[in-house]
């Protein structure tokens, strides 16, 4: 049976079961509520046994809920020790890592620098604009560009930092087109988008006042998942783009790109770092994370 059983199982039922709450549950492991209440309910199914009462104010165990965690924590707990300390214990870190990243410099050179100092690791480092599609390879560590709110995952997100994104266009597309002042003039306007990244819809604008989304659906021709590569593309006067600032600087202030001022803000570009929870990952993993994360506080 225990090859049926999901590791991850197990722990959303002890945490549930320490907690007495499934949205306690959640916060310790850092994953959203209701992946724990589907591995609760998984471990149910398998086990063919109701595991919890639950009711509006509280969660208990039912008998052989009480059964199955006096079972299995302590192994569990001693597991997980043992596993700790073998990998503490070593002299270097070793193994192999994957991550899937944008191609993107500041990445690369804090990937290299994380190799400078651990020479017996293996990196495998695969590009996607796409999250989605980085899943999908199943890597230890994924690194994307975001818009807006996350969809809920089985994995730990953590922004890395946030750029400040506009709306830019070359000046033979100004001269052509002219600036637009609204959403609505914008959207009837050859804009260059994405094919994958940001699930296809890199234009995401806020309500000024209410501060909520406001849909946009812009004339694209051309689709691309690169921020250079739509820069290139704006730069020969064939549409409007959306774009960190931080990533067009040099061109706006040498006029080559113009920065469009319209009546709704473009949500800002955040780089997040994914990975699983703390209790399921490697060392390796946690090691790499926690690198990434205190070299970009700096």
């Amino acid at each position: 049976m225990l090859d049926k059983i999901d590791n991850a199982w197990l722990h959303s039922f002890i945490s549930v079961y320490e907690h007495n709450s499934f949205a306690k549950a959640s916060n310790a492991l850092a994953i959203p509520s209701s992946n724990v209440s589907r591995h609760v309910q998984q471990l149910e199914a398998e086990l063919g046994s109701k595991l919890f009462f639950r009711t509006t104010r509280k969660v208990t165990p039912t008998p052989m809920g009480e059964l199955l965690f006096q079972e299995i924590k302590q192994p569990l707990f001693s597991l997980n020790q043992s596993l700790q300390q073998l990998s503490a214990s070593q002299q270097s870190l070793k193994g192999t890592i994957r991550i899937s990243s944008p191609d993107i410099p500041f990445i690369g050179d804090l990937l290299a620098e994380f190799l400078a100092e651990h020479s017996s690791i293996t990196l495998c480092c695969e590009h996607s604009t796409s999250i989605e599609n980085a899943i999908s390879s199943d890597p230890d560590v994924v690194i994307s560009f975001e818009r807006g709110l996350l969809i809920e995952r089985d994995w730990v997100s953590k922004p890395l930092c946030e750029w400040k994104s506009i709306v830019v266009a070359s000046q033979a597309c100004v001269a052509q087109y002219g600036s637009p002042q609204s959403l609505s003039e914008l959207e009837s306007l050859p804009c260059i988008s994405s094919y994958k990244a940001f699930d296809g819809s890199p234009w995401r604008f806020l309500e000024t006042e209410s501060n909520q989304l406001r849909p946009f659906d812009p004339k694209s021709n051309i689709k691309v998942d690169g921020g250079f590569i739509a820069k290139a593309c704006a730069l020969r006067g064939l549409g409007f783009v959306a774009l960190p600032k931080l990533f067009c600087a040099e061109e706006i202030e040498s006029g080559r790109l113009i920065e469009q001022t319209l009546d709704h803000q473009l949500e800002p570009l955040t780089v997040y770092i994914h990975y699983r929870s703390i209790s399921y990952h490697s060392y390796l993993t946690q090691q790499l994370v926690k690198f990434i994360v205190d070299r970009m506080a700096v």
